[in-house]
């Protein structure tokens, strides 16, 4: 059984909370994210596997990020170049920050954007390699990922089906169509309204690639994270940061560390609240005491016929219930009934009698 088939089989969708980079190459502050994140009962963290600045351009040819500042509700640019810099983490520093995660008992799934990042990546031990929504077009990158035998996930971002159906069929090649992939759908973050969550595009892509699909919500709240659990996303991305964090990139669409807790407790709810789908009922069970049975309308005599003209309807169902009408309609009375009496099978004078 596959790493994803196994999530889904599990009736709960597996929270993937990222801290990516917002801790700013401060590993103790990475460390304490891992550690509340731990405490409100995540079982996988997700991270990044940033670790040479030369994935991006020099600055004076790298141009600038334009992103939403969540304090000033207004966007921000930046030199890429100089934003990668300030986010790059040694892979020594990474090996110490994951194997801490793995210490305390949490899986790691981790992006890589290179193949030394993509080898590394392997050796640590992570549970799955995101190939993330920018890296779509890159054949090289995803053909590698695939081919190493770990289970991946690909962010389709703003791709277009084309550009999906392409990367899926390099995974695919690439592995000898073995590789054990889920592709997220990646909405618009702030400003964009909810309008363009598009949040079915998840199951078109689960049934057009025969795949098992999640989300990498990129909304200001959680309100997406609920409505895809009960869409049945098999994994949650969501960015996680600390309760100040200014006006930083991804920090729009980020939750606080101390509100994960509450929102894993509702995913785990309306998980647990779907069910299966089916009903199935033992036939000895207590049943509404408010369904009804037949009950004289008026005060009857031997030989009247039982209609709606002379049966009322009554809870609860002391006699005759409600539901076998049809084999009584039309059948009289052995013996008088007074207004209100319950009508029992022993009251009944049935054809052929």
């Amino acid at each position: 059984m596959g790493y994803w088939q196994t999530i889904q089989q599990s009736g709960r969708p597996l929270f993937l909370p990222d801290i990516g980079t917002y801790f700013n190459q401060d590993i103790t502050q990475a460390k304490t994210l891992i550690d509340e994140l731990v405490a409100a009962g995540v079982t996988t963290i997700k991270g990044e596997i940033l670790n040479n600045a030369n994935i991006c351009l020099q600055a004076n040819l790298s141009g600038n990020e334009r992103y939403w500042g969540q304090s000033s509700n207004t966007f921000k640019e930046e030199n890429y170049r100089q934003l990668i810099e300030r986010k790059v983490v040694s892979l020594e520093a990474y090996e110490t920050l994951f194997s801490y995660a793995q210490s305390q008992g949490v899986d790691v799934m981790v992006s890589v954007y290179d193949f030394e990042g993509a080898d590394f990546a392997k050796k640590i031990g992570v549970k799955a390699i995101k190939i993330a929504s920018s890296n779509i077009t890159h054949q090289p990158l995803i053909e590698y990922i695939s081919a190493l035998d770990i289970p991946v996930i690909i962010d389709t971002g703003h791709a277009s089906m084309e550009e999906i159906a392409r990367a899926h069929q390099w995974a695919m090649d690439a592995s000898n169509q073995s590789v054990d992939l889920l592709i997220e759908h990646s909405p618009k973050g702030p400003p964009a309204p909810v309008s363009e969550q598009n949040l079915r595009f998840m199951q078109t892509l689960g049934s057009a690639f025969n795949v098992y699909y999640g989300l990498s919500d990129h909304h200001s709240g959680d309100e997406m994270l609920l409505a895809a659990t009960a869409m049945g996303a098999t994994v949650l991305e969501k960015g996680v940061c600390a309760n100040q964090m200014g006006d930083e990139q991804d920090g729009g669409h980020a939750i606080k560390i101390s509100e994960v807790q509450q929102v894993l407790e509702k995913i785990k709810l309306i998980a647990d609240a779907m069910g299966s789908g089916q009903r199935h009922l033992p036939r000895e069970r207590a049943k509404y005491i408010s369904r009804m049975g037949m009950v004289a309308k008026t005060d009857l005599n031997a030989g009247d016929g039982l209609t709606l003209e002379t049966v009322h309807f009554a809870f609860p169902a002391l006699g005759i219930e409600a539901e076998h009408w049809s084999q009584v309609a039309n059948c009289r009375l052995k013996h008088g009934l007074k207004a209100g009496q319950v009508i029992d099978w022993a009251d009944i004078l049935f054809k052929g009698e």
